[in-house]
């Protein structure tokens, strides 16, 4: 009883740590979250390179982005690289891009959990990237192999039958019984199985050979996985020497080796990635260790009570169900938990596959829990004189146990939604209703996307009175800007495209202002204007940052409407420092821009200007993020823009 209460002691202990972690997020798979140029950008001059920043920290030597034309013709140059202090990111340099729309297809593999991922996304230079289609064949990521799941299931299998082995063997049975310890042997030939399988699976998926695996992190992850198992290898050759004292340290050392190498696993999985990788870990690490004292302990249990009869019988059967008891109540608090961190949302539970994988492994697991009942208040009580019941519902038991690793086996290698970058939704069209003085016409005026630069513009024409479209021999949409005299007045002829309704496609809202746009709906002696106001939406601004060396600072890039902002701050240390912001038009030349202000989270700076459209601020920043935000003008364009700059100290 001592042994069992200290063992079940060590997993309330770890249970207790994680039940009082901070709230966490994870990510898994090397999967896109941002990038720059940005999904569905149209940029008003070619980028001199694209960045992706992933969720899980990709390696760069086996990941890849290329850049395609329309026509199928690659842009990028040189390899992809690592971003030199953001293991996240990775880049790779461009030639010059005509005009056009580019398809970036990437493909990683993580450093964390070892698993491969793809996408695609489009961008437009001087082009409106919406009109192109993403091929099929780059588009998705690749999904989880036959080999992939069968190779870990096989891995859970062995290490489950090897911890829970173990532990029946040294908390719950009198002495190490050698049908139990039996079983240890093929329990590691599977561990080791598995590991091969899931190495070479991922291998496999990065396209490496077997001569380069350990110049890549898969042999990282190899040596990892290896050295508890050979730790348990040697353990199991001491199992059939010696008395029972020997017997019994050479199996809880061999046990010690298998929850050692469910710790590697852990640590080569999804739980490594996201934030608090030691707490999300820990819980994960808890939640297959208590799982395999359960169920690997189930089948250790019918085995080695085989040479018990009596109330040495009955006593070991109680044991070992208050030790599944309590493994049971930490299987289900840490599944809670890491479920509610890899998925986020309950829509996600349906609609994900790995929120249905998780709905079956919670079916398997109340059902497992359900005959678990039956054994501990129907068959436990009766052990020392009969265990028929036991053994059958025991056997039920284990083969729901099998389907439930399977499961498990799945989720491993099934991206969590998390990890999945929000789909932000295509901001709504702009659509404005208005008619003329005399009331005889009403016009929808819809503007799509309703941002600055080219926008589809879509007239509805129809009687005020009866709703009817109204037939009109032209229409013609008039722009001008109030408040800049020095843009003169633009027209957009509209073409018929059904009865009542006219479109067009123009890039007469170039600036962020306000517009007085009038429709000249020509009805010969009929005609009628109809006036309306529009402002249109700002493009959010990309940035780009370029790491500083050999002495030269890093520089940060915002594209604007009408150019280039760059940033940087010398020196790059804690304490007082010189911000400097410098705007450049499209061709690289100083953009005639006025700085009004510069704020320093929240503080207004004293502003001085170094040449055209260069500007300086002393600032006083310290370690971590330091938030600044610059209003500016040019001509008629209102420029503000907000960085957050990283100081390291």
């Amino acid at each position: 009883m001592r042994r069992l209460i200290l063992g079940l002691a060590t997993l309330l202990a770890a249970l207790g740590a994680v039940a009082v972690a901070p709230p966490l997020h994870a990510s898994a798979h090397a999967l896109r979250q941002s990038s720059v140029p940005d999904s569905g950008a149209n940029l008003p001059q070619a980028p001199p390179d694209v960045t992706i920043t992933f969720g899980e920290e990709p390696d760069a030597r086996l990941s890849s982005i290329e850049v395609l034309s329309t026509g199928g013709q690659a842009y990028q140059q040189g390899p992809t690289q690592a971003v030199p202090g953001h293991p996240l990111q990775l880049r790779v340099a461009l030639k010059p891009l005509p005009t056009g729309v580019y398809t970036v297809s990437w493909r990683t593999f993580s450093h964390v959990d070892g698993h491969v991922a793809g996408g695609a996304f489009t961008f437009g230079v001087r082009q409106d990237p919406s009109s192109v289609p993403i091929s099929s064949a780059v588009a998705g990521p690749p999904g989880p192999s036959a080999a992939d799941i069968a190779g870990r299931a096989l891995l859970f299998l062995g290490l489950v039958m090897l911890v829970g082995g173990a532990g029946v063997a040294t908390m719950v049975l009198p002495r190490p019984a050698p049908a139990v310890v039996l079983t240890l042997a093929p329990a590691w030939v599977l561990a080791v199985a598995g590991t091969t399988a899931v190495v070479a699976s991922q291998a496999s998926n990065a396209g490496v050979g077997v001569g380069d695996v350990l110049s890549t992190s898969i042999g990282r992850t190899l040596l990892e996985r290896s050295l508890p198992l050979a730790i348990t290898g040697a353990a199991l050759l001491l199992c059939f020497r010696g008395g029972d004292i020997r017997r019994r340290a050479a199996v809880a050392v061999a046990g010690a080796g298998g929850a050692l190498a469910m710790l590697a696993d852990v640590l080569n999985s999804h739980a490594a990635a996201g934030s608090a990788v030691a707490v999300n870990s820990a819980m994960q690490w808890v939640h297959i260790a208590a799982g395999a004292l359960w169920l690997g302990g189930l089948l250790a249990l019918l085995l080695g009570i085989r040479g018990l009869a009596g109330e040495a019988r009955g006593r070991a059967v109680r044991r070992f169900s208050t030790m599944a008891g309590v493994a049971l109540v930490a299987v289900a608090a840490t599944g809670t938990v890491r479920a509610v961190i890899e998925i986020g949302a309950w829509d996600r539970l349906w609609g994900t596959t790995f929120g249905i994988l998780v709905l079956v492994k919670v079916g398997l697991l109340l059902l497992l829990a359900g005959l678990g009942s039956v054994n501990r208040f129907r068959n436990v009580p009766v052990a020392s004189r009969v265990v028929r019941g036991l053994r059958r519902v025991g056997s039920a038991e284990l083969m729901v146990a099998v389907a439930a690793l399977l499961v498990a086996a799945a989720l491993v290698n099934e991206a969590p939604p998390t990890s999945e970058v929000a789909r932000a939704a295509a901001p709504p069209a702009l659509v404005l209703d208005a008619h003329d003085y005399g009331t005889s016409v009403r016009m929808r005026l819809t503007i799509t996307p309703g941002s600055t630069g080219p926008n589809r513009f879509s007239a509805q024409l129809t009687d005020y009175d009866t709703g009817r479209p109204v037939d009109a021999a032209g229409v013609q949409l008039g722009f001008t800007a109030p408040s800049c005299q020095s843009l003169g007045p633009t027209t957009l002829p509209l073409t018929r495209s059904a009865p009542g309704a006219w479109t067009a496609t123009g890039s007469n809202l170039a600036l962020g202002t306000s517009w007085q746009v009038t429709a000249l709906v020509d009805r010969g002696t009929a005609s009628v204007e109809i006036p309306v106001t529009v402002t249109p939406r700002t493009p959010p601004q990309t940035l780009t940052t370029t790491p500083g060396s050999d002495g030269l600072p890093t520089l940060y890039n915002l594209v604007l409407p009408v150019g280039k902002l760059q940033v940087y701050i010398d020196p790059e240390s804690t304490g007082g420092v010189e911000f400097h912001a410098t705007y450049f038009d499209a061709t690289g030349n100083g953009l005639d821009a006025t700085v009004s202000s510069i704020r320093e989270s929240g503080r207004t700076l004293p502003v001085r200007q170094l040449g055209p459209g260069h500007y300086v601020a002393d600032a006083t920043v310290t370690k971590g993020t330091n938030s600044f935000d610059i209003a500016a003008a040019s001509g008629c364009q209102q420029l503000t823009s907000h960085i957050d700059i990283t100081v390291k100290g």
